[in-house]
């Protein structure tokens, strides 16, 4: 098979790769492992507000299928049920849907595989029970599962007020927020006031010092600051933040720089997200967690990118629709999550890699 820009990952930031160049009128195709396009905006039934001026503020699940429609009149093929699993001697990627394998030759690569979510580690933390703040979120809006009766999460990032309103929405009684920091992490300042008027204790300074349970967890002891507290509950949520997801980028070869603010070790892209394979390009998560609105953005960049690499668009035009996009990128990320958005300025400036205009001085 062949394709001229080929995108692994339908989640925002593919989706949005994808639209900026099959608009343009190249080949484009997706490959993503889930059997549905969106990613985690799916199960998203929070209200997203912090998004690129183009859109209106919206629910997940709502951003998910406007992303997914917009490219309906265009050229795009999509691989669902598939993933990428290596490299061929001759540049081409090998996809596998677990039965076969086939190659897949491309002129530009968009990498847009997302992040993961990390555990926290505590005596019994395997009990059936103790989950991600993710996968509660997901058993809620997509198996519509309530997945415990008495509660506690552990971290208070925004994602973490966000899964708190849900499950309280569906009748599950969250008996406190636990948080190892002085102070909530989330930056939404209304979302936490809506969690603590509705009743949610929080305990900072604190942490989980064990769980316990026969077959599944059923209760656990935290240690406050000045003494130690035990809760029965049947569901234990974690929210120990996310990694970019780099399995991709370790079988092409590409390089890599740690940036703690940007959830870890990512690989080294300079302003045009293209990574240190002059065919290879990253969106998204995979270049840096942060908010779905910049996640977007970041698509949409790398986008324009391949079109300029392929000369679909002038260099000219090109960084005028890049200086506008990176504008917004910081408008949203500057505001929400700065050190993020140092981060990712100081991940960029510490790459040397060449310009991608300065590819085409013959």
């Amino acid at each position: 098979m062949e394709t001229e820009v080929l995108v692994i990952g339908a989640g925002p930031a593919g989706l949005a790769a994808a639209f900026e160049t099959a608009s343009r009128g190249l080949d484009v195709t997706i490959v993503d492992e889930s059997t549905v396009k969106g990613g985690q905006l799916c199960q998203q039934t929070q209200i997203i507000r912090a998004l690129p001026s183009i859109f209106q503020p919206m629910r997940g699940f709502e951003l998910a299928k406007l992303l997914t429609n917009q490219l309906e009149d265009f050229s795009v093929r999509y691989l669902l049920k598939h993933r990428l699993i290596g490299l061929y001697r001759d540049g081409s990627v090998g996809i596998t849907n677990e039965v076969d394998v086939f190659p897949i030759k491309f002129k530009k690569l968009v990498i847009a595989t997302g992040a993961a979510e990390n555990a926290i580690l505590f005596p019994k933390w395997t009990l059936p029970g103790i989950i991600t703040i993710g996968a509660a979120q997901t058993l809620i809006n997509r198996d519509f599962v309530i997945p415990g009766k008495n509660s506690v999460i552990v971290g208070s990032s925004d994602f973490a007020m966000d899964v708190a309103l849900q499950l309280l929405d569906v009748g599950v009684n969250v008996k406190a927020i636990i948080e190892a920091q002085s102070d909530v992490l989330a930056r939404d300042k209304e979302k936490v006031k809506r969690v603590k008027e509705s009743g949610i204790s929080f305990y900072l300074n604190s942490s989980i010092v064990e769980a316990r349970g026969k077959d599944e967890v059923s209760e656990i002891d935290i240690q406050l600051p000045n003494k130690r507290i035990t809760e029965k509950v049947d569901l234990v949520c974690v929210d120990g933040g996310r990694s970019p997801i780099l399995d991709a980028f370790y079988q092409l070869g590409c390089s890599f720089g740690y940036q703690g603010e940007l959830g870890g070790w990512v690989p080294q892209y300079n302003e045009f997200f293209q990574t240190d394979r002059e065919d290879v390009f990253l969106a998204g998560n995979a270049a840096g967690v942060s908010s779905q609105g910049a996640v977007i953005v970041t698509g949409m960049i790398a986008g324009v990118s391949v079109c300029e690499s392929l000369r679909i668009i002038d260099n000219r035009e090109a960084e005028k629709i890049r200086i506008s996009l990176w504008r917004e990128l910081e408008n949203i990320e500057s505001s929400l999550y700065p050190d993020v958005w140092q981060a990712r300025i100081n991940h960029i400036k510490s790459f040397k890699y060449p310009l991608l205009k300065n590819q085409f001085i013959l």
